[in-house]
């Protein structure tokens, strides 16, 4: 039985899902992050496991010390850290080349053609030419800054211009055409033929936008992007109403696909002044009692508010594979569960999926805000000692408190009140995001339906004399 809070999200929820679920973008936004998420699994797995098991700074690796009688767990960790760096940090390219793919299908253009010139856009993107020229090593100056999962809008971008692009290009060389091309006439060949020069356009003002990005100094687009919407580093004041604006706005730009400020595995918190000062303090007075700086972003944020990954990605995790009705979020859920109690949650950004997904955007935003509440409370209140010595990256965040304490068992009771208050949190919208899936296995959004057809590639043009061709059909 549902709350009457909860009935009225279902309705709201109800009537955006069926509003945005026959738009074209996201239909192909949603398609290409099922293609990706194959990827994003292989590659979360290789990474969780290398930096856990087989990096010096990981926790399983201090714990079993597998060094120690594996003489060759290093190798075997840079290995595995390498793969996962070619699938997770290709996202971006791969991304713009599926979602340059899926529109191609929905505007009836040639989807293998378009998708590959979305791919080359987003590569000339990542170029310096004005390095590379330096250099005489054009091709060595492409730059993967930025091409993770967490900047998948940078992808989906460059494939929304790439293919934009070329049906304008399109519709201007069909506008050269004496006579129109008749389906008697049309072969693989013609139709490569005709894209000579939309596809030559695209990538041409591709490269003239990257000699542009280049003369700014940053590097490639994606570096553009997150230099415009990086925050300075005076804005990082260890308030809590601070802390909690910037854990927002670094939740806000996830969703979209655009990585914030904030990362479980960024130095930006740790090495602040303020944890210096505290662990100083710590060592000297050998107590966590009378530390300077109980609340900074390492005490609140790292701690609290990013068990899993930001958005509190564990907490959804658990609660999906507890609460879902759905097999194939469960089955998502089973396979992110151990990179994220490793605090890797690219597995379920791509494949709940929480971005650009209006059930688990609100969550997202507000589990942690209130599992930081939880712990900030605690530690105002003398309840818990504030982490003060640094843990490993790849730790569960639920211990992280505990192991930052020297064993505090208050920091780890705390530490579960934060997790369950961030659960409560999700609980609501798992109950939603069911509703939703047994309203579309009812038919009721038929809009959705009849587009995905087309994304199937299974809908052919009307019978003509000779074989028909797919419209969707590419090389």
């Amino acid at each position: 039985m549902l709350s009457p809070l909860e009935n009225w999200l279902v309705g709201r929820y109800m009537r955006i899902q069926a509003a945005i679920r026959q738009k074209k973008l996201y239909i192909a936004v949603t398609h290409t992050l099922g293609s990706l998420l194959p990827f994003v699994v292989i590659g979360s797995l290789l990474q969780a496991v290398s930096r856990s098991v087989f990096m010096a700074n990981g926790f399983f690796y201090n714990i079993y010390h597998f060094a120690d009688w594996w003489p060759g767990a290093r190798s075997v960790g840079t290995v595995m850290n390498s793969l996962s760096d070619i699938t997770i940090n290709f996202s971006m390219f791969i991304a713009a080349f599926l979602f340059a793919k899926y529109l191609a299908r929905l505007y009836q253009l040639n989807d293998g053609i378009v998708g590959w010139v979305a791919l080359l856009a987003a590569m000339i993107l990542q170029v310096n030419f004005l390095t590379g020229l330096n250099r005489l090593n054009i091709a060595g100056s492409l730059s993967n800054n930025g091409g993770g999962v967490h900047n998948l809008f940078i992808g989906l971008l460059v494939g929304l211009m790439a293919t934009q692009g070329y049906r304008f290009f399109s519709w201007v060389a069909g506008h050269w055409q004496h006579r129109a091309i008749t389906w008697e006439e049309e072969t693989f060949v013609t139709r490569g033929l005709h894209a000579i020069f939309p596809a030559g356009m695209v990538l041409a003002a591709s490269v003239g936008l990257s000699f542009l990005i280049g003369l700014s100094g940053q590097d490639g687009f994606a570096g553009l992007v997150l230099y415009a919407i990086a925050l300075p580093r005076w804005a990082f004041s260890h308030a809590i109403v601070t802390i909690m604006a910037i854990t927002l706005w670094n939740n806000i730009l996830n969703v979209v696909g655009l990585s914030g400020p904030l990362s479980p595995f960024s130095q930006l918190t740790v090495d602040s002044q303020q944890s210096t000062d505290n662990l100083s303090a710590a060592l000297k007075a050998g107590s966590l009692s009378n530390i300077p700086h109980p609340v900074t972003f390492h005490t609140i944020y790292d701690v609290y508010g990013s068990m899993g990954g930001n958005g509190m990605m564990l907490v959804l995790v658990v609660a999906i594979i507890f609460l879902s009705r759905q097999p194939d979020r469960r089955r998502v859920a089973w396979w992110s569960l151990f990179p994220t109690l490793m605090n890797f949650n690219d597995i379920g950004l791509v494949g709940f999926p929480v971005l650009f997904n209006p059930i688990y955007i609100v969550p997202y935003l507000l589990a942690p805000l209130v599992s930081m509440f939880v712990g900030w409370t605690a530690i105002r209140l003398g309840w818990t000692p504030p982490v003060v010595y640094s843990t490993f990256n790849t730790a569960p965040g639920f211990l992280t408190a505990f192991l930052g304490t020297n064993g505090s068992w208050a920091a780890l009771v705390t530490s579960v009140v934060a997790f369950a208050a961030g659960l409560l949190v999700y609980i609501p919208f798992i109950h939603i995001d069911n509703l939703v899936w047994l309203q579309t296995l009812a038919g009721t959004l038929p809009a959705q339906q009849r587009e995905e057809a087309k994304l199937s590639g299974q809908e052919v043009l009307p019978a003509r004399a000779r074989a028909a061709v797919k419209k969707t059909e590419s090389y």
